[in-house]
């Protein structure tokens, strides 16, 4: 739940899988301007980690992605 101030979520690959980005979206896609990224970045090898500011004093929804690509063996 989206909730006035700083927020933080996570978003983590499923095993077998490595992160290679991520990002977050709104009900209203791209165009909440009462939501500004504050950071966005891969804490683990297998998590996504985004922060951001609510400066609409109301709350609602957010989704954290993360973008995972399968781990191929080698050897």
């Amino acid at each position: 739940m989206l909730t006035s101030g700083l927020n933080t979520g996570t978003a983590t690959c499923p095993p077998g899988t490595v992160i290679t980005g991520g990002g977050m979206k709104t009900p209203l896609g791209g165009n909440n301007l009462t939501v500004q990224p504050y950071e966005s970045y891969p804490s683990a090898e297998n998590t996504w980690t985004l922060s951001f500011n609510n400066s609409a004093g109301t709350s609602g929804s957010y989704v954290v992605y993360a973008i995972c690509l399968p781990v191929t063996p080698t050897g």
